[in-house]
């Protein structure tokens, strides 16, 4: 993909079907007010021209009077005509410009433009774009960056939203879940888990943060079946153990067990909890009295 240039105002020609645009026209003022104040924050998209022998203008470099786009006699617009006639009003002599070497990639490169100003194009969606760029035209992550204006992460998310996973990637391209959660399922190594994660937030609306806990949760589950140690898990039960009777955590007493609730905290926090009744709880609190 070429690199955005300026070029003269005086080469670029008008698209075939101009747009009428007067200088009474409201929209028209608000985008001389918006280019002049902040610039133009997308180049046009032209397509190179050549003269042949007769003086017209054709599609197709003349062999032995042109090399490439950058030797081309003029450059049509094919995106951003309403911009050009504001720069013109504003009586610039050359412009940003995108240039297109033949009518194919022009003809795609106006199909990525009128997505880039799209609001309800889906992560899905721009996935597909950004890989037909990448096998069709060649598009470096460089290109991908400068053209659409976004991060090497944004554009990576998306990629990998269309290529991991099938079915995660039709969930998203039917709207059924949002970017945020394909991410938090693809996550997960096991086809299975993704799976079931998918139709928990697919089919029963479960949340990001939901899922995040439901795929910590099968990570447990899976290192317990290979016999790993989980860090901050309850001792497993071994048989013959003699069962310590139960304790209140905060006094440490064993007395009127009618009276214990449970109470829930994630067991990966339980380390922590523990910590804390250790210092402040009434059983930490008369241990020190007693060792004054």
């Amino acid at each position: 993909m070429p690199t955005p240039r300026l070029l003269p105002m005086v080469h670029i020609i008008p698209p075939p079907d101009p747009l009428r645009v007067s200088m009474a026209d409201g929209p028209m003022e608000d985008l001389k007010r918006s280019i002049n104040e902040i610039g133009l924050l997308y180049p046009i998209l032209v397509l190179a021209k050549y003269r042949d022998a007769h003086d017209n203008l054709v599609d197709k470099p003349i062999k032995g009077r042109h090399k490439d786009a950058a030797d081309a006699d003029a450059y049509e617009i094919i995106d951003g005509h309403r911009r050009f006639i504001a720069v013109e009003m504003l009586k610039w002599t050359t412009v940003p410009a995108m240039v297109c070497e033949d009518a194919e990639q022009a003809k795609y490169a106006m199909m990525l433009h009128a997505n880039v100003c799209r609001e309800d194009v889906t992560p899905y969606e721009e996935g597909v774009q950004f890989l037909d760029l990448a096998t069709k035209y060649s598009w470096s992550m460089d290109d991908l960056q400068r053209f659409f204006h976004q991060s090497e992460d944004y554009i990576n998310d998306r990629i990998d939203c269309v290529r991991r996973d099938q079915s995660v990637a039709e969930a998203v391209r039917d709207r059924k879940i949002g970017l945020g959660h394909a991410k938090e399922i693809l996550k997960c190594a096991d086809p299975g888990s993704r799976a079931m994660l998918l139709e928990q937030a697919a089919v029963h609306g479960a949340t990001i943060a939901g899922l995040r806990e439901m795929r910590h949760t099968f990570a447990r589950e899976q290192a317990v079946a290979q016999g790993e140690l989980i860090p901050n898990s309850s001792p497993q039960f071994v048989p013959g153990a003699v069962i310590p009777l139960e304790e209140c955590i905060w006094c440490g007493q064993s007395t009127e067990p009618e009276q214990f609730v449970n109470v829930k905290v994630h067991q990966y926090h339980q380390a922590d909890l523990k910590a804390v009744l250790d210092k402040l709880s009434l059983r930490a609190l008369l241990g020190k009295a007693e060792g004054a």
